[in-house]
């Protein structure tokens, strides 16, 4: 890990941004781009000036689609988004940071409770908007957790439960960002850069019979 921050350095792209705006971005990024997301976000500041829950949740839906257009399934995002603010404005003062004081485990409750809102979404508002010590886990994540045999299955609690296990509280946030800039860049799920790899003989996957599937492809 050390090698892949050095080789990855990520900065922390919620710096700037309201908890309420990592929340919203975050929902933007399921299924798409990073840069479709940014489109997303950028689309939303230009239609509505603030992305704010007070501003967001007497939006007409169909404005917010249009806005987030970028981002793909705006028709369903776009009802998350307004859902989401409503509750935020009702029920939680108007902003995230009373829930993202809460404990780990009651603030990951009441943001899974939000429209839109999985696991990992919920994880990486926590990380990146909290500073709670969690390992949010997308599909270079999980991909990766495979191929150095850090946990075999695929469910989604079962894979951050072995990534929490094998890392420090501190750790998380940074290697979290330094394993998806691996994934896509390098070990990607269809013809990984295998002898690119600066961390390949460490790697299980490579060392057994993958780094010969990767030759051939």
């Amino acid at each position: 890990m050390a090698i892949l921050e050095t080789r990855h350095p990520q900065p922390d792209w919620a710096r700037g941004m309201t908890s309420f705006e990592v929340l919203v971005s975050t929902i933007l990024s399921q299924s798409t781009t990073v840069a479709n997301e940014r489109r997303g976000m950028e689309g939303l500041r230009d239609a509505f000036g603030r992305i704010t829950p007070g501003v967001l949740a007497t939006a007409q839906v169909s404005r917010i689609a249009r806005a987030i257009w970028h981002a793909g399934l705006a028709r369903q995002m776009s009802r998350w988004i307004r859902e989401a603010a409503r509750v935020v404005e009702r029920d939680w003062g108007g902003g995230l940071d009373r829930v993202l004081r809460l404990p780990t485990k009651h603030a990951r409750e009441a943001l899974l409770a939000l429209p839109g809102m999985g696991p990992k979404t919920a994880d990486v508002v926590l990380s990146m908007a909290g500073h709670h010590a969690t390992f949010p886990v997308d599909t270079h994540v999980a991909r990766i957790a495979r191929r150095w045999s850090l946990v075999r299955g695929r469910r989604y609690e079962d894979v951050r439960a072995a990534l929490e296990r094998w890392t420090s509280p501190k750790t998380r946030k940074s290697w979290h960002l330094a394993i998806i800039a691996h994934g896509r860049e390098l070990c990607k799920a269809r013809n990984p850069r295998c002898s690119e790899c600066p961390v390949a003989r460490d790697c299980d996957w490579y060392r057994g019979r993958g780094h010969l599937r990767a030759t051939k492809s």
